[in-house]
C-alpha cells in the first residue's frame, strides 16, 4: 500500500512538473508575441502563410509520386496474376500480349521512379531551404516559443533516393517531414494571427483574417504539381502499348488505332 501511495505521489509530482513547464512555455510565448511590434507580427504572419503554401506543394508532389508508383505496382501485380493463372485473361488478349504489357509497365515504372524522384526532390530542396531560413525560424520561435524542429536536418534528409531498397519507406519519411513542416507553419500563423486580432489593429486586421490556401497538408489542390510529368508518362505509355497491340494483332489483319 505504501508503494502504491509513493507511486501515485511520484506521478502527481511528474504531472505537476509537466504542467508547470507547459505553463512557463505558454507564458514565455505570449510574452514574446506581446512585446513584438505590430509591423513585425504582420511580416511574420504573412511569411508563415507563404511558407505553409510552399510546404503543402512539397507534400502534394510527394503524394502524387507515391500514388503513381502504387498504381504501377498494382497494375504489375494484376498482369503477373494473369501470367500465373490466378486470374483470367481479358477477352482477345493472349499470354504473349500480357507478358509484353507487363514488361512495358515495369519499364515505365522504372523511368517514372527516377524522373519523378528528380522532380519531387526539387520541391523537397525548397522545403529544406524554408526550414533552414533564418527569418522563418525567427517567426516560428516567436510564434510557438520553440525552434523549428526540422531546421538543420541536412540535404540527405530532404531527398528521396530512387535506389532505396524500400522506396515506400523512403517516401513515408519525407512525407512525414513535410507534413510536420506544414503543421509548424500553420500553427505559427494561427498564433501570430491571434495576437494581431487581440490587438484589434484595423490597419492590419483585414490582411490576416484569411485562411491559407490549404488549411491542412492533406487538402489536395485541384491542379497536380507533377502534371506535366504525369501526362508525359501516360502518353508515352499509351503510344508504346498501342505499338505492342498493333504488332501482335497484325498477323490477324487487325490494327489498333
Amino acid at each position: 500500500m505504501a508503494e502504491n501511495f509513493q507511486e501515485a505521489q511520484n506521478q502527481t509530482t511528474l504531472r505537476d512538473r509537466v504542467e508547470l513547464r507547459l505553463s512557463s512555455v505558454l507564458e514565455t510565448q505570449n510574452s514574446v508575441l506581446e512585446n513584438l511590434p505590430t509591423g513585425v507580427l504582420e511580416v511574420y504572419a504573412s511569411f508563415m502563410q507563404i511558407m505553409k503554401v510552399q510546404a503543402d506543394s512539397a507534400w502534394q508532389a510527394v503524394t502524387e509520386y507515391q500514388d503513381q508508383l502504387s498504381a504501377f505496382d498494382q497494375t504489375i501485380q494484376e498482369y503477373q496474376d494473369m501470367l500465373d493463372g490466378k486470374t483470367a485473361l481479358p477477352e482477345q488478349m493472349s499470354l504473349e500480349q500480357v507478358q509484353a504489357m507487363l514488361d512495358l509497365v515495369k519499364e515505365t515504372r522504372d523511368t517514372f521512379l527516377r524522373k519523378g524522384a528528380a522532380e519531387v526532390n526539387g520541391y523537397l530542396s525548397i522545403a529544406q531551404d524554408l526550414a533552414d531560413y533564418d527569418l522563418t525560424n525567427k517567426a516560428v520561435s516567436a510564434a510557438l516559443g520553440q525552434s523549428n524542429p526540422l531546421s538543420g536536418k541536412g540535404t540527405d534528409f530532404w531527398r528521396i533516393d530512387p535506389n532505396a531498397q524500400d522506396i515506400y519507406g523512403e517516401i513515408d519519411r519525407v512525407l512525414g517531414a513535410v507534413e510536420e513542416l506544414s503543421q509548424t507553419y500553420g500553427d505559427s500563423y494561427s498564433a501570430l494571427n491571434s495576437e494581431l486580432k487581440r490587438r484589434d489593429d484595423s490597419s492590419y486586421f483585414y490582411k490576416y483574417d484569411r485562411p491559407s490556401q490549404n488549411t491542412q497538408a492533406g487538402d489536395r489542390p485541384k491542379e497536380y504539381v507533377l502534371k506535366e510529368l504525369l501526362e508525359r508518362t501516360w502518353w508515352e505509355f499509351r503510344d508504346k502499348s498501342r505499338d505492342i497491340s498493333n504488332q501482335l494483332y497484325r498477323q490477324n489483319g487487325q490494327l489498333t488505332l
